[in-house]
């Protein structure tokens, strides 16, 4: 009995000796460094940028590669990677061992970049593409001295200043907003790994000048997308209301003006938009190019001939816009010049000039029709939608101002 007990004692304490298993959990697992989707675990890695007057041969040729081998490099880009196009400034990454170069990757911008891979015999390079996120925004800003300031002041982008313009160039004038003047818009945001990206569409939009609401809503049916009012109207109208995107007036129509070169009083019968040398001038509707040249004191001019009753003038271009000549045909928004001070003028701006019916008439007060309306057919489905976006614009709220 007693060996027995004594058995079993050795036992018992041989099996607390012994070691316990490990679960799987109490294992440490090495997660490998990824970079690119590369591992790079023991490998150096170094973030440079092209310089001024690189290529990619000089480049490559910097960490180690022969001739020989850059043209292989070159050989293996055909239809992938352009090698001319290497821009100051970019951003490239080299991965190498002790030994050599492995990987070369050129960041082409924020979505797009290349991998230059070097571990076997020949190389290859691949292109790849980061996903772009859109989350939908909304914005709202009373205007205190220009829509785009008050955008930028607001944190987004002029990218989205020119686009929301852009939905009514055909309806507000911007060159007379005023100090309260407001608006909000909902639109789409595009970022990349958490980075902006650029401004997607802009769904919704009210702008509030003179006393007055104005909405655009975008109406996306498969074929064109357009804007349209709340009425269902289109916000595309058969002229725009100003020649300049940025600008200001600053001189209107009149019968009677002092000429500031003249000295004289004498009908102004246009409107004055400063604007820097060089600024595009766009024509603000479709037309014929009836004259385009130097004509005294009106300096480098075109005149448009829009239909049998309307015509519009455009004065002392520094230049007139290639191919704008007489008897060409120009589409609505066409760059057909650029803002100078040639002729009878005392600095950069542009006259502009409307006829109607053969006399020359205060452009400001010209009523256009709207392009063709939202079809029956759709109306239905767009009251759903415009009821919903202007949900979302309604919940729009506007900074408190002084």
């Amino acid at each position: 009995m007693p060996k027995l007990r004594l058995l079993f004692c050795l036992l018992v304490l041989l099996a607390a000796c012994k070691p316990k298993e490990q679960k799987p959990e109490d294992q440490h697992v090495h997660e490998p460094t990824l970079l690119y989707g590369l591992v790079v675990d023991s490998l150096e890695v170094k973030q440079q940028e092209v310089q001024k007057g690189d290529n990619l041969s000089l480049i490559l040729n910097r960490h180690g590669l022969s001739g020989q081998a850059v043209q292989q490099v070159v050989d293996a880009s055909q239809g992938i990677f352009d090698v001319r196009a290497l821009r100051a400034g970019q951003a490239y990454t080299t991965i190498s061992d002790t030994s050599r170069l492995r990987y070369w990757i050129y960041e082409k911008d924020l979505v797009s970049y290349f991998i230059f891979d070097f571990t076997d015999s020949l190389p290859k390079v691949q292109r790849f593409d980061r996903p772009i996120e859109t989350q939908v925004r909304s914005l709202g800003g009373v205007i205190n001295s220009s829509l785009f300031k008050t955008v930028l002041d607001a944190g987004a982008t002029q990218e989205l200043a020119v686009r929301l313009a852009g939905v009514f160039d055909w309806t507000v004038d911007f060159f007379s907003i005023q100090k309260g003047d407001f608006f909000r818009v909902v639109y789409e945001e595009k970022t990349v790994e958490g980075k902006p990206y650029g401004t997607g569409k802009i769904i919704a939009a009210e702008f509030f000048h003179r006393n007055k609401s104005y909405y655009a809503i975008l109406w996306e049916n498969g074929k064109a997308n357009q804007y349209y009012n709340e009425k269902g109207e289109s916000m595309r109208k058969r002229y725009l209301k100003a020649p300049l995107e940025y600008s200001r007036i600053s001189s209107n129509f009149s019968s009677s003006r002092l000429h500031p070169v003249l000295k004289t009083r004498r009908p102004h019968l246009g409107v004055d938009y400063a604007a820097p040398t060089g600024t595009p001038i766009r024509a603000i509707g479709d037309g014929v190019v009836l004259e385009a040249g130097y004509r005294g004191g009106n300096g480098n001019f075109v005149k448009l001939k829009h239909s049998k009753n309307h015509a519009t003038g455009y004065l002392h271009m520094s230049r007139i816009a290639p191919g704008v000549r007489s008897g060409a045909r120009v589409s609505q928004g066409q760059v057909i010049g650029y803002v100078g001070s040639t002729g009878l003028s005392t600095g950069p701006h542009l006259c502009f000039r409307f006829w109607e019916n053969g006399v020359q008439v205060n452009p400001n007060r010209i009523q256009t029709p709207p392009a063709d309306p939202l079809p029956q057919k759709d109306r239905a489905a767009y009251n759903a939608h415009r009821d919903s976006v202007m949900v979302l614009l309604n919940k729009v709220e506007l900074p408190a101002t002084e």
